[in-house]
């Protein structure tokens, strides 16, 4: 089984670089698994694939196969431990809590989730686009697959701005629920933690950084790397967005068949004011000096 894990902050390009992905043959794009705990057991969201995720044949086997093989299976605790990993607090505690008698069923939980997953593909390639460094970390710790961790990095000054949208998560059919909204200093915060905890990930057995600005100025150049680092085949001549069973991030793009076109960015800052603007373009630059 192998997991190719897409790391980093939020409004940063996971929605591209999972779709380019997902055209490796046989594989299978799971968006941010992660949160498998919410948006399956509350019910009301649709898994990619179309259905609602309750009814979504994937899913509801990951349900199934968990209650089988685990008496002590209880989602909601689940949930409440896959958030405990998550917390900034708790990072460096990740490998204890890997050998930790009381995370052990957790742990062997965990592994049987991505063994399910992974049984549904053709070829034991599962694409996890759950950002969460981590969550990457701690399946690193884990050590039961093969773990490829892309580190996808977009410049603070685009991921705060985008950060100030509204946007309407499409996956919820019966309530208009929307995407949080940080400020710039919350966003500033989460994407210096990030980048911090990320050059843990370096030590990884494989582990590849990709800037989401220069994956879109030299595509050809940066889908070349990322397809020798994956060492998967697939055709860059000819991508399309395929259908998935992605969970979050935009688990609704792949209404079609369309192709991909991966074009120059512009800078466009509409939600930010002159000296936000200035601001995050130093900080910006001081962690790519001395963070990176």
């Amino acid at each position: 089984m192998k997991i190719i894990y897409i790391a980093g902050d939020g409004r940063s390009g996971s929605t591209l670089l999972d779709s380019i992905l997902s055209n490796i043959d046989g594989s299978l794009s799971v968006g941010e698994c992660h949160r498998f705990w919410i948006r399956f057991y509350e019910g009301e969201t649709r898994c990619a694939c179309g259905k609602m995720i309750t009814d979504c044949e994937l899913w509801s086997d990951v349900d199934k196969q968990l209650r089988q093989r685990f008496d002590d299976y209880a989602p909601e605790q689940f949930k409440k431990r896959v958030q405990e990993i998550q917390q900034y607090r708790n990072f460096k505690k990740i490998p204890v809590i890997v050998v930790s008698e009381a995370w052990q069923s957790f742990c062997e939980q965990v592994k049987a989730f991505y063994e399910i997953i992974a049984s549904h593909t053709k070829n034991g390639v599962v694409i996890d686009s759950s950002k969460s460094v981590s969550w990457a970390y701690f399946l690193e710790q884990l050590a039961f697959s093969e773990l490829y961790i892309i580190h996808l990095e977009r410049n603070l000054p685009s991921v705060a701005n985008s950060w100030r949208k509204q946007i309407v998560l499409p996956e919820y059919t019966s309530k208009e629920v929307y995407m949080p909204v940080k400020s710039i200093v919350l966003s500033t915060k989460s994407w210096l933690k990030i980048k911090v905890m990320a050059k843990r990930l370096k030590r990884a057995d494989h582990y590849l950084f990709v800037s989401y600005e220069k994956l879109c100025a030299q595509p050809d150049l940066w889908l070349q790397k990322i397809k020798a680092f994956v060492q998967e085949d697939f055709d860059l001549s000819q991508l399309h967005m395929l259908p998935t069973h992605a969970i979050g991030g935009n688990p609704m793009r792949a209404k079609g068949d369309d192709s991909i076109k991966i074009i120059p960015q512009k800078d466009r800052f509409k939600n930010l004011n002159a000296f936000q603007l200035v601001f995050l373009k130093l900080v910006n630059g001081f962690a790519k000096t001395f963070l990176s």
